[in-house]
């Protein structure tokens, strides 16, 4: 396998699981990194070198990293209004890409970067692979709960419900995140922030797609902060099947009880469930059996999905998470937001007139309060 140079464009904190992740991986290795902030970049190269990379070059400005011969694929961690300014410029420059969640701040930026993606394939055929960083569904409990469906253990979906609980961003606490209030005033909240995780993995579990979306959303504790701290959405399926998530962000941490998915079948239930991970099986009047997890699905979900794109780019595709995958999880966190300010259901897909939407605003913009 040829070894292939990664450069990562941004070196917050989620940067450190993509240096982790990659040097897991068989053929990838970290050899540039672009980021403005350089204490960021600075911590970041000595993560990556800990990790036996070698030697990595850092930039202040990601185009420089693009113009990097080394550099074959692109990890982009910008805040997701900046997702496609730069996967465009890397597609552009003839690198593959890995985009962090959530695609996009509206469908006309997810499109954007579709029509980049194919632009490369009409003039560099086999073309260049974009790849979206929706890792949840690599879950251990969620991925091994997707071959339980796949066996036929339940039988046909009827519903699946997401609970998750996030912790409230209130004033007297202070923005601890900065980068996310600072997205958050131009759109994209908690709702596409992780909603979209939550959504994709779904999804992914059931095989079906929102076609109608109906949401409350509500911000209960973090007025001015963030533009909503609880959600709950529920969607009508194009196979019958609904999807229900939830999120309940309480004004000071709480430890999870039991977080995670609930799984309907014709045939019985599965619940999947993480903190930690745990899947329970129920058929008829049976009591809920443990699971235990494949061996295989047990490493990090950062590494398992690192190592498929890998496999990808090996084989020319196709890649694990589809940018056509990721747009339909912005679209329903958008339909949501509309839902909750029209007070009605709203069908997917969203009309072109929508493109630009980006979901609420905040008043005004937070400063950053920490690196």
């Amino acid at each position: 396998m040829t070894e292939l140079g990664y450069g990562l464009i941004a070196c917050g904190r989620i940067s450190s699981a993509h240096i982790d992740a990659i040097a897991k991986t068989d053929g990838a290795r970290v050899v540039a990194l672009a980021d403005p902030n350089a204490n960021k970049a600075a911590r970041a190269r000595e993560r990556a070198r800990a990790c036996a990379a070698g030697e990595v070059a850092v930039y202040a400005d990601y185009r420089e990293l693009l113009a990097d011969p080394a550099v074959d694929v692109v990890v982009v961690m910008v805040p997701t209004q900046m997702h496609p300014q730069v996967t465009v410029a890397a597609l552009e420059a003839g690198k593959h890409v890995y985009c962090e969640k959530a695609m996009a701040a509206s469908m006309g930026g997810c499109r954007q970067m579709l029509a980049a993606r194919d632009r490369t394939i009409a003039r560099d055929r086999p073309g260049l692979l974009l790849n979206v960083g929706q890792s949840t569904r690599f879950r251990a409990p969620f991925a091994m709960a997707r071959r339980l469906i796949e066996r036929g253990e339940v039988g046909e979906i009827v519903a699946i419900d997401g609970s998750f609980i996030g912790e409230a961003n209130t004033p007297e606490r202070g923005a601890t995140d900065s980068w996310r209030y600072c997205a958050a005033s131009a759109g994209n909240g908690h709702i596409i922030n992780f909603g979209c995780h939550y959504v994709d993995t779904a999804r992914f579990l059931c095989g079906e797609d929102p076609v109608s979306v109906c949401a409350s959303v509500r911000n209960r504790f973090s007025a001015g902060m963030i533009q909503e701290d609880q959600f709950a959405v529920i969607a009508e399926c194009d196979g019958g099947a609904l999807i229900t998530i939830a999120l309940y962000s309480p004004p000071a941490p709480v430890t999870p009880i039991d977080e995670g998915f609930a799984i309907y079948g014709t045939k019985g239930c599965i619940a999947a469930r993480w903190h930690p991970d745990r899947v329970l099986i129920a058929r008829g009047k049976d009591a809920p059996e443990a699971v235990e997890i494949d061996e295989d699905l047990r490493e990090s979900q950062f590494v398992l999905l690192h190592r498929a794109f890998r496999r990808a780019l090996e084989e020319g595709g196709p890649v694990p998470v589809t940018g056509e995958d990721a747009l339909r999880n912005v679209e329903w966190g958008l339909a949501a937001y509309l839902s909750a300010e029209r007070r009605a259901w709203v069908d997917v897909p969203l009309p072109e007139e929508l493109a630009d939407y980006a979901g609420p605003q905040l008043e005004r913009t937070i400063a950053a309060t920490r690196e």
